[in-house]
């Protein structure tokens, strides 16, 4: 009688220091453990015990626990190799910061953000006076695949659309894949004074958005037979997917500061690898430029840059600049 195998993550290395167990070394918890304990931990967590929560959305742990590896399913679905994970657990999912702790319980941002958060909620900060520069919390959105099928998931409290993705790699790993299409096509209703989503097959078709378990599907209704509650698709931006030379040039054309962040360190961008579609792109400054990177399949802007015409810039430019993304990603 065959015994099947122990599931193995990638890139972990087991120890076999008692006959019948697997050891490793938890770099999230600083700690040695089994492959059973861990997988407790993981099953604990998912069922909502607060103690083990830092293990609730742990790719080593769902694996452990006997779930697909995320890292195999992405590359199943990826037109590219996936080499690596796209989420490094210890970064902060609002600033990409990881020399900070974490607070699982705030969705996994760093302590500083996390302050900057109740001081924005009481009302004052340390000083005692209201805080100025805290930009307000509010829902966005993301396009993933679920199944093989777009739809979108909304995320609560969020501060920019970095975060957004960060935190559907995060409370999402198994073989998440984002995607950039919108739901219809965008039409103004004179009557109702809005823009609105359209039937792509049947303009006289509006769309309605249906929400269940934190995920978003579309689907036409006849615009005059519409019932009490029924919601019609507003439009949106949708989910940036740039390469990783398409966005170092954005990046580096983006004089007025409105961007996210970019720092001697790498940190996490609000944009999708076109290439792979499972990870964020992550950008730096070095030697008074920006260099980007995808931690998924290894793209990196400092190899062989593709010819990009202006027109392509300017586009890209105009299509996912965060001030305007701001203004429609409701």
């Amino acid at each position: 009688m065959s015994v099947a195998a122990e599931p193995c993550a990638s890139g972990v290395e087991y120890l076999q220091w008692v006959p019948g167990k697997r050891h490793f070394r938890c770099e999230k918890l600083s700690a040695t453990m089994s492959t059973g304990d861990c997988s407790a931990r993981h099953t604990a967590a998912i069922a909502g015990d607060e103690r083990v929560s830092a293990c609730r959305f742990c790719p080593i742990g769902a694996v452990h626990a006997g779930k697909v590896d995320p890292l195999q399913a992405a590359s199943a679905s990826a037109k590219v190799k996936i080499t690596g994970h796209p989420d490094q657990d210890t970064r902060c999912t609002r600033c990409g910061r990881s020399d900070l702790r974490l607070i699982h319980a705030g969705g996994d941002i760093c302590v500083s953000c996390w302050n900057r958060q109740r001081e924005w909620r009481i009302g004052r900060n340390s000083k005692g006076t209201a805080p100025k520069t805290f930009r307000a919390l509010r829902s966005r959105r993301a396009g993933i695949v679920v199944d093989g099928e777009p739809c979108y998931r909304e995320v609560a409290e969020t501060q920019n659309d970095a975060e957004v993705l960060a935190r559907c790699i995060r409370e999402l790993p198994d073989g998440l894949a984002f995607h950039d299409e919108v739901p219809g096509v965008t039409a103004w209703n004179e009557q109702a004074q809005r823009f609105e989503y359209r039937d792509r097959n049947d303009p006289a078709k509006v769309m309605l958005e249906l929400r269940h378990e934190g995920l978003i599907h579309y689907v036409p209704a006849k615009a005059d037979s519409l019932r009490p509650g029924e919601v019609v698709a507003v439009p949106f931006m949708p989910t940036s997917r740039m390469s990783v030379h398409a966005a170092a040039a954005w990046l580096d054309m983006d004089e007025d500061g409105d961007g996210a962040a970019v720092t001697p360190e790498w940190r996490p961008q609000a944009i999708v690898c076109s290439a792979c579609g499972v990870a964020q792109v992550q950008a730096r400054t070095f030697a008074g430029r920006v260099e980007c990177r995808c931690p998924s399949c290894g793209s990196s802007s400092t190899g062989t840059l593709p010819r990009l015409s202006s027109r392509v810039l300017s586009t890209a430019v105009a299509a996912h600049r965060p001030g305007d993304r701001a203004d429609h990603n409701y």
